[in-house]
């Protein structure tokens, strides 16, 4: 992985074959310390594809019953992967195809850049962004001005 940040504050991230994605766009959000911020683009092909999406719409008490997880193995071309950093966290969501399928869900840990991966993350300045537990328990994103401006 290589990662570089541009005069106006875009960090791009290069990812080549065997570097993980969501592991590689976390990493540069540490070294940049980036903790709240947008994935503005992302695309690439992967080894093998890591997701979960909600699979209703009667989301039960149990975590465990919210979302259904899939590893599908073989080349997959990745249409996008955007989304929010809040907490020093990416929540990323993506759209792929191998070619006879297309997906969308949620990113997850272990998806392996195949030929190449190119990201692009903007840093919010001014605005922190916040994943927390609602009364249901589930995780949803909160806006705040940042206190020390």
């Amino acid at each position: 992985m290589e990662n570089h940040q541009a005069e106006d504050g875009h960090i791009a991230i290069l990812l080549e074959p065997g570097d993980l994605v969501l592991e590689s766009i976390q990493e540069t959000c540490d070294e940049y310390d980036i903790d709240s911020g947008v994935v503005v683009s992302a695309i690439g092909t992967v080894r093998n594809l890591n997701y979960h999406y909600v699979p209703t719409a009667d989301l039960p008490k149990e975590e465990k019953w919210r979302n259904e997880t899939f590893e599908l193995l073989g080349a997959w071309e990745i249409g996008t992967i955007d989304g929010m950093i809040a907490n020093g966290e990416p929540h990323l969501h993506l759209v792929a195809f191998n070619g006879e399928q297309t997906v969308a869900g949620h990113l997850e840990e272990g998806c392996e850049a195949h030929i190449v991966g190119e990201v692009v993350i903007r840093p919010i300045e001014g605005l922190e962004l916040e994943r927390r537990s609602d009364e249901n328990e589930y995780n949803i994103s909160q806006l705040k001005q940042r206190s020390d401006r």
